[in-house]
């Protein structure tokens, strides 16, 4: 990892979930870790005129990781949940620590 995405890691703006199953994706690309950053607003701006609670999520943890939604369906679902406990994570106000 170099040295900027450290710091922002450090700093909580990006986290990296290694994935327990690494998928191979549509472009032949080895999935085997997905950098989440921080949530925001435009996200769930962006997300709101779904419906569905399950596509709300799927599209913001798109949003977060920089890909598309049909990339995150191939992820295991050990992984899934480790991606949302890391979502969790980075959506706690101080308050909630």
């Amino acid at each position: 990892m170099n040295e900027a995405k450290k710091l922002q890691e450090d700093l909580g703006v990006n986290t990296v979930v290694k994935l327990k199953y690494p998928v191979r994706l549509a472009t032949g690309q080895m999935l085997e870790q997905v950098t989440l950053r921080r949530l925001r607003v435009g996200d769930l701006r962006a997300v709101s005129h779904l419906t569905n609670e399950a596509e709300q999520e799927l599209a913001l943890f798109a949003r977060m990781a920089g890909m598309i939604p049909e990339d995150l369906d191939c992820l295991d679902l050990a992984d899934w949940k480790q991606m949302q406990e890391t979502f969790r994570r980075l959506t706690e106000t101080d308050q909630d620590k």
